[in-house]
C-alpha cells in the first residue's frame, strides 16, 4: 500500500493572504482531501526584515475563514537555516557546487535534464542552458529556490512526476529548472539532497491566471 499524498502551501508572511496564495492553498486542500492525503503548512520567514508574526496569524485566520484546514505542526523555514547551511556545505564537498566571493553556487550540470509532470507530460531542458545559481549567500543566509527543494524533500512532499498541483512558475521559468537540476542526481542516480531521503513524487504545474502568476 502506497504513503498517502502529501502536498503542502508554503506562504510568506510579508504580506497578507492574497487571491493568488488563496487559490493555490484552495487546489492542494482539495486534492490531498480528495485522495485521502495530507496538506501540509509551511510559512516560509527566511526574509526577517520583512516577515512578521501579525502577517502569520493574518495567513492563519485567512485560511480557517476559507474552511482549509491543515495536518501536522506548522514548519517555520527560517527554524531550519542550519539544516540548509549543512545541506550547501555537503554539495560544495561533494563537487557539486562551488564557492564564489564567499557565496556557494549550485554547478549546473550540463545534460539534459527531464521530468513528467501531471498536466503537461515529459518536460526537458538544457542544464548549459541556466547558470549557475547561489544557493548560500556569502552571510550563509540560504536562497529560496534552494530551500525550497530541501524542506519539500525533508517532509515527503513530491517534486517531479505526478501531483499535487501546486501552482508554480511555468516549466521555461529559470526559477523552475533551478529547483529541478537541484534534485536531478536524486531521481536519475539515487542520490539524495534530503538528509531523510523520500522517493520521488511529482509536480503539476497549472496555468496562472492573469495577475495571478508567481512572484
Amino acid at each position: 500500500m502506497s504513503d498517502p499524498v502529501r502536498v503542502r502551501f508554503a506562504p510568506s508572511p510579508t504580506g497578507y493572504l492574497h487571491v493568488g496564495g488563496a487559490r493555490t492553498a484552495l487546489f492542494n486542500w482539495l486534492y490531498a482531501r480528495k485522495v485521502g492525503g495530507k496538506l501540509l503548512l509551511r510559512i516560509e520567514d527566511t526574509d526577517r526584515e520583512r516577515s512578521s508574526e501579525e502577517h502569520v496569524q493574518v495567513i492563519l485566520e485567512g485560511l480557517a475563514w476559507l474552511g482549509l484546514d491543515y495536518d501536522e505542526d506548522i514548519v517555520y523555514q527560517g527554524a531550519g537555516i542550519q539544516r540548509h547551511q549543512a545541506l550547501a556545505d555537503r554539495l560544495l564537498a561533494e563537487g557539486k557546487a562551488y564557492e564564489e566571493e564567499g557565496a556557494i553556487r549550485f554547478r549546473m550540470p550540463a545534460e539534459e535534464i527531464a521530468w513528467e509532470d501531471a498536466v503537461y507530460g515529459v518536460i526537458s531542458f538544457k542544464g548549459e542552458d541556466i547558470k549557475d545559481w547561489v544557493i548560500l549567500r556569502s552571510d550563509r543566509t540560504p536562497t529560496y529556490n534552494f530551500t525550497v527543494v530541501a524542506d519539500d524533500l525533508d517532509r515527503g512532499v513530491p517534486r517531479a512526476g505526478t501531483p499535487p498541483p501546486d501552482v508554480r512558475p511555468p516549466a521555461h521559468d529559470p526559477r523552475t529548472r533551478r529547483e529541478e537540476a537541484l534534485q536531478a542526481p536524486r531521481r536519475h542516480r539515487g542520490g539524495r539532497l534530503s538528509q531523510r531521503g523520500h522517493p520521488a513524487g511529482g509536480d503539476a504545474e497549472l496555468p496562472c491566471p492573469a495577475g495571478l502568476e508567481p512572484r
